[in-house]
């Protein structure tokens, strides 16, 4: 009797969370923590978290309910049903939620890069920045956008390099009483260094453009920051922060 349960347990996990997981997939939310296994598991007394634990059970089942474990706080649970599923993009961001959960964002954000979550990664990140400051956001930018690779998207990747230079102009920002100006003016050109680099991949970027020409003006370079608001009114004809940045760029 107890194993004809059982049995029946997993099978109405397969139909219930097929169902489930075609909605949820549907609707780009496979996060949500009402996923069908962990709703079924307390009503029938914990049977069939047994199945779904269990490295026979379909893949999608078992993420769901890794997913739904995450959610419900018990992530030791979660990183049991984790360690046995294949590697795949979905796992890595699970794997990633398990580290932020535990602690380890630096671990969070590689993980996030290899499930090309970048708004996971980006959340923490900016999360970090109002917890701990700008210094340590930065280095989990930087971690980001090494963890992301060559091949990762163009426009993902320029987005990151847009988001260290932010970082690092906030750091600079920051240090403009406590540090010498030799290592503040490291810190500008290395930020727009950056936006360079995010240019190198998204050329005609407005955002991207602006920020750029405002790091230049930081510097002084009044020459290079006309070149990125040239390019800035190019791009979008009826920018008013361009034009207005190209008037500071010429005016004496």
């Amino acid at each position: 009797m107890r194993a004809a349960l059982i049995v029946c347990a997993a099978a109405l996990a397969v139909v219930l969370g097929g169902v489930q997981f075609a909605s949820m997939a549907l609707y780009g939310d496979l996060a949500q923590p009402y996923a069908v296994p962990a709703l079924l598991a307390p009503t029938v007394g914990g049977l069939l978290a047994r199945p779904l634990h269990s490295p026979h059970a379909p893949v999608f089942l078992r993420v769901a309910y890794a997913q739904a474990l995450v959610h419900r706080g018990d992530l030791a649970a979660a990183q049991e049903v984790v360690a046995q599923l294949p590697a795949s993009s979905r796992v890595a961001d699970l794997r990633g939620q398990l580290a932020e959960g535990g602690g380890d964002a630096a671990a969070a954000v590689e993980w996030y890069a290899r499930a090309r979550d970048f708004e996971r990664a980006q959340r923490l990140i900016d999360l970090s920045a109002a917890a701990a400051g700008v210094g340590g956001a930065e280095q989990l930018e930087a971690r980001l956008v090494a963890a992301l690779g060559d091949d990762a998207d163009a426009g993902v990747r320029a987005r990151a390099f847009w988001r260290l230079g932010q970082l690092t102009q906030a750091r600079a920002a920051a240090a403009l009483t406590a540090s010498p100006m030799p290592g503040r003016l490291a810190l500008e050109r290395r930020a727009l260094g950056w936006y360079d680099r995010a240019l190198a991949l998204a050329p005609n970027e407005e955002t991207y453009l602006l920020a750029a020409g405002e790091q230049a003006l930081t510097l002084g370079d009044k020459a290079a920051a006309r070149g990125y608001y040239v390019r800035a009114l190019d791009a979008v004809p009826n920018s008013a922060e361009a034009r207005a940045g190209l008037q500071r760029a010429t005016a004496p």
